[in-house]
This record gives C-alpha cells, structure tokens and sequence, in this order.
C-alpha cells in the first residue's frame, strides 16, 4: 500500500510546475485524480483523468502498471 501512496507523491513532485501554473484546478495536487485518493486503476476518475495533458496521462499509465 506503501507503494501506491508514493504514486500521488511522485506525480506531485515530478509535475510540481505544472500544478503550480496550469493545475491548479487539481487544488490538493495528483491525489484528487483517484477516488479517495487511493492511486488504483479502478479508482481513476477518468473524466479528471482525461484533463490532463497527454505527457501527464502516460505517465500515469506507466506508474499504475508497475504498481
């Protein structure tokens, strides 16, 4: 489970620019993209998910696959 949190932290560090200039409607970082904030692929929100820029949503992608 520790690995999942880790998933929000990476993310928020990793695209801390993009949260500060264009994210900002995310408010409390890459949590706010999963249900609960529990990084799972069943707990996306997709329609949150989509809203992202390409480069971000890859990046995800790769990071759930190897959790």
């Amino acid at each position: 489970m520790k690995e999942r949190k880790n998933i929000v932290e990476i993310l928020d560090h990793r695209y801390k620019t993009y949260l500060e200039d264009e994210g900002r409607w995310l408010n409390e970082g890459f949590r706010n993209i999963f249900t609960d904030g529990e990084p799972s692929r069943e707990n996306l929100k997709t329609p949150v998910y989509l809203m992202l820029p390409e480069e971000i949503r890859e990046y995800v992608d790769q990071l759930l696959l190897d959790n």
